[in-house]
């Protein structure tokens, strides 16, 4: 009876053993993940940040209709975007960005037409290029600093979202 009983406790701690090692191997394979994210969401946040600071410049006074500023404001959307992509290819839970990539693109295309009635000489309200501006502070404001997995992150992400959405119809 003894050796059944020591047979029982050791099979118990070994399971145990094998229960802490798996726990402890899918808690470093989440932080890793995280850290990854967390580095993507990093890039990201920066070439928002980079984007506002072109804006900001665009809109001084002696600026505004400035087709080499347009064209560095144009390349900062572009590559917001292409941060949005390596976010979502690059990791797992911020797959479902496709609507916020498809705002971009469109906001992109937008803009693009822009710079181009700029070129050709018809103008540029300073309106709709105010309202650019205000919209990329609205949304860097309200996006999140940091990365964190939390139901409060994407939330926190998705209501900055609805700041693009005003930016998908500038030339009407």
């Amino acid at each position: 009876m003894k050796k059944a009983n020591s047979k029982i406790m050791i099979l118990v701690v070994v399971c145990l053993i094998i229960a802490s090692i798996g726990t402890l191997i899918n808690n470093l394979s989440i932080k890793k993940e995280d850290e990854v994210k967390s580095r993507y969401y990093t890039g990201f946040i920066s070439r928002v940040q980079r984007l506002e600071e072109t804006l900001a410049q665009t809109n001084d006074t002696r600026s505004i209709g400035d087709p080499v500023q347009m064209l560095d404001v144009y390349t900062s959307i572009i590559l917001v975007n292409d941060r949005l992509n390596l976010l979502k290819n690059n990791t797992k839970s911020f797959t479902d960005m496709d609507v916020l990539i498809n705002d971009f693109l469109i906001f992109r295309d937008e803009y693009g037409y822009l710079l181009r009635n700029q070129l050709e000489g018809n103008g540029v309200d300073s309106e709709v290029q105010l309202k650019v501006d205000n919209q990329i502070k609205l949304f860097l404001s309200d996006l999140p600093k940091e990365y964190e997995n939390s139901k409060e992150f994407s939330n926190q992400f998705r209501a900055a979202e609805e700041h693009i959405k005003p930016l998908l119809h500038l030339n009407y």
